[in-house]
């Protein structure tokens, strides 16, 4: 049997980023990963992810503030360039480019609101017909895949080991302990956290703790274009979303944001969906048009989504849950470490956790 102040239920990139926070702090830390590390059935995987300020919420506007000098702080630690600051935009819903750019404003960070033609001049490679949009400097992309083995490096230098092809098989919680058989081995530990992505409410379920969440199998797709693009979102009929070149990509990546079937971890399927693809591709058609309309490549990931697309981070006894999902966590990773750590040590948290709390599903 083995013992650890603190075990970690999977290695994407919340749990690394926790792993890295938690034993900087000088807690003692076994990370438990079900499939290789960097492997593809989850959430984490693919070469890039947006960063960006903008949102609707000052409390995810603030929440993103926190995390871009861990971004810094991880990429000094490591070596590696992980987040590209570029700029970037939000088009489309009237009411959601206004609700922005109040809350960007309201944590003193920066927004430009332009006109659709002001638009169109700055940004001739984007076809938004009358729509406005919102530029924010602040926006960025990072290289995921590069960032994923990045935080492996960090929670391994700061002493943290990291278990792979390990598949929890029992887990149990009491008053003050944690035990978790996992891969043939048992571990004790003071505190467990669980960040398994997709596989989260299978997990807390045993322990009477129900997360309300859906599973959704998506796909995103890489087109060749010669043009200078910026990170976007498109809030149409439709949510739609690209990202630059960066990290290794093969091209620019153009998807939609939480269209895809309800699946669930283990049965979810890996190809392409035709209908999906075909609208994708109609959209680049209509609003890149200097697109090379062909994709080159596409990928699958999955989304486990809460019922406001908010995030929950938030403790049972010794289990911390910490669910950053819904399509949008990447970019918090290494702050939603930092907070898990503050949960465990019990120190003075940076940010309120209440807006995370699973008390609002009740």
């Amino acid at each position: 049997m083995e013992r650890a102040d603190v075990a970690v239920i999977g290695a994407g990139i919340v749990g690394l980023s926790a792993a890295w926070r938690l034993a900087e702090a000088g807690q003692d830390v076994v990370v438990l990963e079900q499939f290789d590390l960097g492997h593809d059935r989850g959430s984490s995987h693919g070469a890039t992810r947006i960063f960006r300020f903008a949102y609707d919420d000052p409390v995810y506007v603030r929440l993103a503030q926190e995390a871009l000098p861990l971004w810094r702080e991880l990429e000094r630690a490591t070596g590696r360039s992980l987040l590209k600051i570029t700029g970037g935009i939000d088009v489309g819903d009237p009411a959601y480019l206004e609700a922005s750019s109040t809350a960007l404003r309201a944590c003193g960070a920066r927004a430009q609101h332009l006109g659709h033609k002001a638009c169109r001049d700055r940004f001739p490679w984007l076809n938004v017909g009358e729509d406005g949009c919102v530029f924010s400097p602040d926006t960025g992309v990072i290289a995921a895949n590069d960032a994923l083995q990045a935080a492996a490096a960090a929670a391994r230098a700061a002493g943290a080991r990291i278990v792979d092809a390990s598949p929890v098989e029992r887990l149990e919680a009491g008053d003050d302990e944690v035990t978790i058989v996992a891969g043939g081995h048992e571990i004790r530990a003071r505190r467990c956290v669980v960040a398994a992505g997709a596989w989260v409410a299978e997990l807390l379920e045993p322990l009477g703790i129900g997360l309300p969440v859906r599973v959704t199998r998506e796909q995103v797709f890489y087109f060749r274009s010669d043009d200078r693009v910026l990170p976007f979102i498109h809030r149409g009929a439709l949510a739609r979303y690209g990202v630059p070149i960066f990290g290794g990509a093969r091209g620019v990546k153009i998807a939609e944001h939480g269209t895809g079937e309800w699946t669930s971890a283990d049965d979810r399927s890996f190809e392409p969906d035709p209908e999906g693809s075909a609208r994708v591709i109609a959209y680049v058609r209509e609003v890149l048009p200097s697109f090379d309309p062909e994709p080159i490549a596409v990928e699958t990931c999955l989304y486990t989504t809460t019922p406001d697309e908010g995030f929950v981070i938030d403790a049972r006894g010794p289990v911390v849950i910490a669910s950053t999902c819904s399509g949008h966590g990447f970019k918090f990773a290494p702050i939603v470490g930092e907070l898990i750590s503050r949960i465990v040590s019990k120190r003075e948290q940076p940010l309120p956790l209440e807006p995370f709390s699973m008390a609002r599903f009740a």
